[in-house]
């Protein structure tokens, strides 16, 4: 090769570098700037997604129809509790067991095992109500029914009740053959069935005046709970008026 030819291809190389050096030079810096970038960025943490509240079940119930009969042995605490006793701090876990011995409006006063001394919770913090609902409500349906009960057995009267039973219903005039100012002898009589019914009864004597002269007459007054609702006489049971 000759001088002017080797002259020309070192002239191109030259040429070349001063055109792609720029080049390069830029894209490095570029390279740079997004490394520096990069490295600038904060790094942003996750937070850790807080815990939901628990869902409590919504209870109604009036505690002034909670009788101590109704109260579970133990209930549970919803929340973490702290009580003080003699100086001492008692650091009660959520879902510990204490007793409970009374209700103070909204309050339950509790105990904890092998502590005599009391203390009070918001009713609302523990499982009480949930617990308790059941078996009182089991017991208002138990006292409904035994009261059903009672009220369908007839009154029965002893017999200083059936003599003034019997001497009030003459002093109202609800029989017409006889004043109270006729009566001479006021008795309690044996328990009479009369028209498919059974009745206790009272049995008065009166005097009347008849054809022939006064006489005495008996009366016998059916009883049903623990009220006159028939007067018969005595030897025929035929109503009186």
């Amino acid at each position: 090769m000759s001088n002017v030819g080797t002259f020309i291809l070192v002239a191109v190389c030259l040429g070349m570098g001063y055109l792609i050096e720029p080049v390069v030079f830029e894209l490095r810096n570029k390279d740079r700037n997004k490394s520096a970038a990069v490295e600038k960025m904060p790094v942003v943490k996750k937070e850790k997604p807080k815990p939901k509240p628990k869902q409590r079940p919504t209870v109604n119930i009036d505690l002034g129809l909670v009788k101590p009969a109704d109260y579970p042995g133990r209930v549970s605490l919803f929340e973490p509790l702290e009580i003080n006793h003699e100086g001492l701090t008692l650091s009660l876990k959520e879902g510990a067991q204490i007793i409970p011995v009374r209700l103070e409006g909204s309050d339950l006063v509790f105990k904890t095992e092998g502590i005599s001394v009391e203390h009070s919770v918001d009713v609302d913090q523990t499982d009480f109500k949930q617990l308790v609902l059941p078996v009182m409500n089991a017991r208002i349906q138990r006292e409904a029914e035994m009261k059903r009960i009672e009220d369908a057995k007839p009154v029965v009267l002893d017999d200083s009740a059936i003599v003034a039973c019997v001497q009030a219903s003459v002093e109202s005039g609800a029989v017409n053959e006889f004043k109270a100012e006729q009566v001479t002898e006021w008795l309690v009589g044996d328990d009479m069935e009369f028209d498919g019914a059974t009745y206790q009864t009272g049995l008065v004597t009166f005097k009347s005046e008849t054809i022939l002269g006064v006489q005495q007459q008996k009366a016998i007054a059916l009883i049903e709970d623990g009220e006159v609702v028939k007067w018969l006489w005595a030897k025929t049971s035929l109503e009186m008026r």
